[in-house]
């Protein structure tokens, strides 16, 4: 049906959308186990800090592809959580940073306490939001700029999975941003 000069591209095409649709897939999948109230936390203690540290060198490859830098800075700051989310939170945080900033742009993972609640926040000096947009993104679905959705990649779930996790370690989420000059998401857990 397709001639062979246009193979090539065909097969191309089909493995980027089948790779879209098993991501999107997963993250479903992922939401349902979140949103199963059965569902037990498993919690250890261990070092906020040092999952944003792995996290942050795991990104690095993405980030120079994307011509974005990736920085961590910050002090240690012990935890009791389910360390799996929370790195699932890291990551999605991240990626995100890196995903919708500009060429030559910088991701800054900086975690800290505040009045003795730990807390991480991902800034990026990406595109950011509208502010008609900030009360929806983390919604299941929700796309910001639906022009270039595809071209981004992304399920448009990663935030709606970030508000779950937050949710179930009781903790905050706050965002910051000006459309045009970046974003930033904070998550304060509870104190210890």
């Amino acid at each position: 049906m397709v001639p062979p000069e246009e193979i090539g591209s065909f097969a191309q095409k089909i493995e980027k959308n089948a790779r879209r649709l098993l991501s999107l897939i997963n993250d479903i999948i992922r939401l349902s186990e979140l949103d199963s109230s059965n569902t037990q936390l498993l919690v250890e203690k261990f070092d906020l800090f040092e999952e944003a540290q792995i996290c942050v060198e795991n990104m690095q490859i993405y980030a120079e592809k994307n011509d974005v830098t990736i920085t961590y800075e910050g002090g240690h700051q012990e935890i009791t959580a389910n360390r799996e989310m929370i790195n699932e939170l890291i990551n999605n945080l991240c990626a995100n940073a890196i995903r919708y900033n500009k060429k030559n742009g910088s991701v800054k993972v900086r975690v800290d306490s505040s009045q003795g609640h730990p807390y991480i926040s991902v800034a990026d000096t990406g595109i950011g939001i509208a502010k008609e947009d900030q009360e929806r993104i983390f919604e299941r679905f929700y796309r910001v700029d639906k022009s270039r959705s595809k071209q981004r990649g992304g399920t448009g779930l990663g935030l709606s999975i970030v508000k779950h996790i937050v949710d179930c370690h009781n903790g905050t989420i706050s965002l910051r941003s000006e459309l045009g000059h970046g974003t930033e998401i904070t998550i304060l857990l509870p104190a210890k």
